[in-house]
């Protein structure tokens, strides 16, 4: 160090003399009017907002600046707002006697006509006090063409055009506005100028931040619109209507005041018009000149002065010219930059005070200095440090070490570092040295781990090594390249080593059992050659296990059933999958077929399990996998697939993979998947099978199916997709649009047809059908009477009162509710009285074995005979041949659906078909 620093100064003094440094501080002194505005215009900006802030000035009160802020938002609601509200606004400032108002709102785009015509014809009532905005911009991002945006046509004939772009500069202030521009070749003026009642509409003019925002008169919206802001704070005042609200980014950076909304901007360059502040700035060069010049003439003239009697000069110039500044600006509106002045005034004292001092021995003293400090810290820091730092040279002497490098290493300074520093640091300097041998120009790097055992735990380190080509200038270019310095820094990380351990094996094993988790149980299967068995097994009725005995106790099986499993498969991969459901993975020999090792397993879990003094007997299932059905990584899915089937299959207890139902499985869960966004894309669509009355064949209705046409699969039929709607919970959904959609289809229809739509039982539980009804009705504008809602009998034969209360209160709004596939499901007498229905409808598995079945004629004849009793309707369904349709009529039954009467297809060729096309077009 004391090399670099004797160095240093040698450089210093031989370099720069006093002659030399003068000339380079008038050079710069001469420069700084040039060059300098530029450089510090920032400066100059900041003194020219300070002076604006120590001179408030109050607005005139003329320009009244109406606020769409949030409490306006939340007033009016949706944003954009309805043009309607912008009529009603200006209604009530012209009613109010407004004089001029500025909407700064882009009327740009077309609204619906009637909003449209309600502005248009508020702009007319206004008597054309009203100014639109005009907007410049670019066509695109990356294009310099700009475009003019301007209100529709319609506004404009009863408005005037106004620009009201807001031109940042170079750091994102706001500090000028246009006083307007030319749109197709005619003059328009900016929306400032037009406020500020001034003619002519070219250039640009400064706006003065010395008006404070917070003196212009403002309210909200909402108080104009509901008439709490008086007419006399309105009266004879221009008014600006534009956006504060933070939600709507309508806020722009200006000096003084931070920020502020884009309307204010306006009203402040307006108001700086109204009082006649006309900023003006000229081009400062030449008195800059000058003035360098008297300043270097002034230090020539001085050499005999003390430094203090300068400082003082230097400081009462400065203040001299701020306050001449600060004065020219506030009443004269003459804006000076001063920044180039009194850099000026520094550069004249450096170059007295070089006149005074040789100020290279002065650097060279410094550097010296310098380099004595930051030698004694760099061993202050090394001396301290917690992490072993060692120094050595290029004869590999130690010269400077911690006293932690010296514990570890056994080595103090001016020993060699290789004497017992470790293998792996000893082998890392030597390869360095190589490198430093063949590129002398160049610092080398490396970085190595060892461990110690010299306690008694192990420690680890790491060590990072640099080897630097030390420059000699008096020394020849070959001895110099040859020398090097160098550091060695060896940090403890034996407790970091320790944690990612731990984080390795929480990564790897679950918390509760301590067996692999799913991740690392799949990972390790993918390593294991041969042939394996790999069976996933759950636990039957745990969610009731634990709801009866409690989370704990449910956690206390679960490591029950890990430790039977780690007894009887030690030495083999066992994992806790998620849940209750584990992995075992065993080799697979020809001699253990698959049936004895179910059998073993099952056998395992014969005993019940002890928790909490309580023997608990459990089942499990299972299912299994063997090499071939699948990857060795994707074995677990595979025995999924199989545990799957085997929990489908009542009594069964394991399964193993079947590559057909797995099939099955991946193309329920790909439905599943696909449900949504079916459901978004309007995949799915409705079909209508007509009913009709057996006395004449009239139609009067038809009942709504749900169809799904899927973009890969086709046609899917409902048998397939609605249970995996019930099972993921999406019938509730699905049911929501069905009701919509025949609502909606329903509507057009002639008025004596009515549509009939099938609730699940789930959704009939799960869901509010009385709210999904109202609004399906009241969007549609259907009646009640003519929608019907078909119920089976699951839907409430275990929910008894909470049931019967729904559907009570879905006839009392005048829906018909009807009883589907009656006497298919329990069909039990003591509940059927009780229900508040309309209608019955026969299953047709009896309807289709009437002829030549005596049995199903009689269940026929029961049925109807039984719900005429009660007061019921009855609709057979499935009739497919006229016989069929007679016996019916016979037996009193007067509504029928089916093949007989027509298939289920869209509702325009069912009603033509019925002779109903003319009654159709004309519902439309």
């Amino acid at each position: 160090m004391k090399v670099i620093a004797k160095a240093a100064g040698d450089y210093l003094s031989g370099s720069i003399s006093t002659v030399t440094l003068r000339i380079l501080l008038i050079a710069a002194m001469l420069a700084l009017p040039l060059a300098g505005a530029d450089v510090l215009r920032g400066v100059n900006n900041s003194l020219f907002a300070k002076r604006f802030e120590w001179a408030p000035r109050q607005a005139t009160g003329n320009i009244v600046f109406v606020a769409i802020d949030k409490h306006s938002l939340d007033a009016v609601g949706t944003w954009p707002w309805p043009r309607s509200t912008y009529a009603t606004l200006l209604d009530k400032l012209v009613a109010s006697g407004a004089r001029d108002i500025f909407l700064d709102i882009d009327f740009s785009a077309s609204s619906s006509k009637q909003e449209d015509d309600l502005l248009a014809s508020a702009l007319e009532r206004s008597g054309g006090g009203v100014l639109l905005p005009v907007f410049r911009q670019q066509e695109a991002a990356s294009s310099s063409e700009t475009a003019v945006t301007k209100p529709i046509p319609k506004f404009l004939r009863n408005a005037w055009p106004v620009f009201a772009n807001v031109a940042m500069d170079a750091d994102g202030f706001i500090r000028r506005f246009d006083l307007g521009g030319q749109v197709d070749g005619n003059p328009i003026q900016s929306a400032a100028a037009a406020l500020g009642r001034i003619d002519g509409g070219a250039g640009s003019l400064l706006i003065d931040y010395s008006i404070r925002p917070d003196t212009v008169p403002t309210f909200s919206l909402s108080g104009v619109l509901d008439g709490t802001v008086p007419a006399d704070a309105i009266k004879d005042r221009s008014v600006v209507v534009g956006a504060s609200a933070a939600e709507l980014k309508d806020i722009f950076a200006v000096p003084v005041h931070g920020a502020i909304a884009g309307p204010l901007i306006h009203v402040l360059a307006a108001e700086t018009l109204l009082q006649n502040r006309f900023l003006r700035t000229f081009d400062q060069a030449p008195l800059e000149l000058l003035f360098a010049a008297l300043l270097i003439l002034g230090v020539i003239c001085t050499r005999s002065a003390g430094m203090i009697t300068l400082v003082a000069a230097g400081l009462a110039i400065a203040v001299t010219g701020e306050v001449a500044a600060f004065q020219l600006q506030w009443r004269y509106g003459l804006l000076i930059g001063t920044a180039v002045l009194w850099s000026m005034l520094l550069l004249a004292w450096m170059l007295a005070l070089n006149e005074r001092i040789d100020l290279g021995r002065m650097l060279v003293a410094m550097a010296n200095t310098e380099a004595r400090n930051t030698r004694r810290l760099m061993k202050r820091i090394i001396a301290d440090s917690s992490d072993g730092v060692v120094a050595f040279d290029g004869d590999l002497r130690i010269v400077e070490a911690s006293q932690s490098a010296k514990a570890l290493l056994q080595a103090d300074v001016g020993m060699s570092l290789l004497g017992d520093a470790g293998a792996a640091i000893t082998d890392a300097v030597r390869r360095l040295i190589s490198e430093h041998e063949a590129e002398p120009d160049k610092v080398h790097t490396a970085g190595v781990e060892f461990s110690s055992s010299r306690s008694s735990e192990p420690a680890h380190y790491e060590a990072s090594i640099t080897v630097s080509p030390l420059e000699q200038p008096n020394a020849r270019r070959t001895t110099a390249r040859s020398r090097f310095a160098g550091w060695l820094i060896i940090r403890d990380v034996t407790a970091r080593r320790d944690y990612e351990e731990r984080l390795q094996r929480l990564s790897e094993l679950d918390e509760l059992t301590g067996l692999l988790n799913r991740r690392e149980f799949a990972s390790r299967l993918a390593t294991l050659q041969g042939e394996i068995l790999v069976c996933v097994l759950d636990i039957e009725r745990f969610s009731s296990l634990c709801a009866t005995l409690g989370r704990d106790a449910g956690d206390e099986l679960i490591e029950a059933v890990a430790a039977r499993l780690e007894n009887a498969f030690a030495g083999d991969l066992l994992a806790r999958l998620d849940g209750d459901h584990f992995g075992i993975a065993i080799p697979a020999t020809g001699a253990r077929p698959i049936e004895d090792f179910a059998d073993a397993l099952l056998q395992l879990f014969g005993k019940p399990v002890l928790i909490r003094d309580v023997a608990v007997p459990i089942s499990v299932h299972l299912g299994i996998a063997r090499s071939g059905d699948a990857a060795p990584g994707a074995l677990p899915g595979a025995a999924q697939s199989a545990l799957d089937a085997a929990k489908a299959a009542p009594g069964r207890r394991w399964s193993s993979f079947d590559p057909s139902t797995a099939v099955r499985q991946a193309r329920s869960r790909r439905l599943e998947r696909d449900m949504h966004e079916a459901l978004r894309r309007r995949q799915f669509f409705l079909l209508f099978q007509p009913q009709v009355e057996l006395a004449d064949g009239r139609l009067i209705g038809a009942e709504a199916l749900i169809r799904w046409n899927h973009p890969e699969f086709g046609l899917i039929s409902p048998a397939e997709f609605i249970p995996i709607a019930e099972s993921s919970g999406l019938i509730c959904d699905i049911g929501r649009w069905t009701l919509i959609e025949a609502c909606t289809e329903a509507a057009v229809w002639p008025d004596g047809l009515s549509v009939s739509v099938n609730v699940s039982a789930l959704q009939f539980e799960r869901s509010d059908l009385e709210a999904d009804v109202s609004a399906a009705l009241s969007s549609s504008g259907l009646p009640p009477s003519r929608l019907c809602i078909e119920l089976t009998e699951s839907a409430f034969i275990d929910q008894g009162g909470p049931a019967i209360a729904k559907m009570r209160a879905l006839r009392e709004r005048g829906v018909v509710i009807a009883l589907d596939d009656f006497g298919t499901g329990y069909s039990s007498m003591s509940y059927l009285a009780d229900l508040p229905l309309d209608k019955l409808k026969i299953d047709q598995s009896f309807v289709r074995r009437m002829s030549g079945n005596t049995g199903a004629f009689e269940i026929v004849r029961a049925i109807i005979s039984l719900a005429h009793g009660l007061n019921l309707q009855v609709v057979a369904e499935g009739i497919e041949s006229e016989p069929e349709a007679e016996a019916l009529r016979r037996l009193g039954c007067r509504m029928g659906q089916g093949y007989l009467f027509g298939r289920p297809g869209e509702p325009v060729a069912m009603l033509t078909r019925w002779g109903e096309e003319k009654l159709l077009s004309a519902g439309r």
